[in-house]
């Protein structure tokens, strides 16, 4: 396909160039290992509803499940396990659990 071909070499020509070159690495720092955690680790292949205000909302939901990520690392969060301490009341302690189902 002749336009393919153009539109490659207009490409290769633009990366060829220094500051084109840099600006695009970046991206591999930047962009793409959010959308590979969000493939990976949350499932995150499709879009589950339809619509451009549902699929915003939905993308809003996963990219605030990868901003809270970065911001537990950054702070140095360890995720909260309370099945394994039971000294800690949460809602998977046992006695919690049953405390709830009784004043219910």
């Amino acid at each position: 396909n002749e336009k393919w071909e153009q539109q490659k070499n207009m490409v290769k020509e633009k990366l060829s160039d220094e500051k084109t070159g840099e600006i695009y690495g970046k991206r591999k720092t930047d962009v793409e290992p959010v959308f590979g955690f969000l493939k990976a680790n949350l499932h995150f292949t499709r879009m589950s509803v339809r619509g451009n205000e549902n699929v915003h909302n939905e993308l809003g939901f996963a990219f605030m499940a990868v901003n809270l990520r970065k911001y537990n690392a950054m702070n140095g969060n360890k995720p909260i396990d309370y099945r394994n301490d039971p000294k800690k009341k949460g809602s998977n302690h046992p006695k919690t659990m049953i405390g709830t189902f009784l004043i219910i």
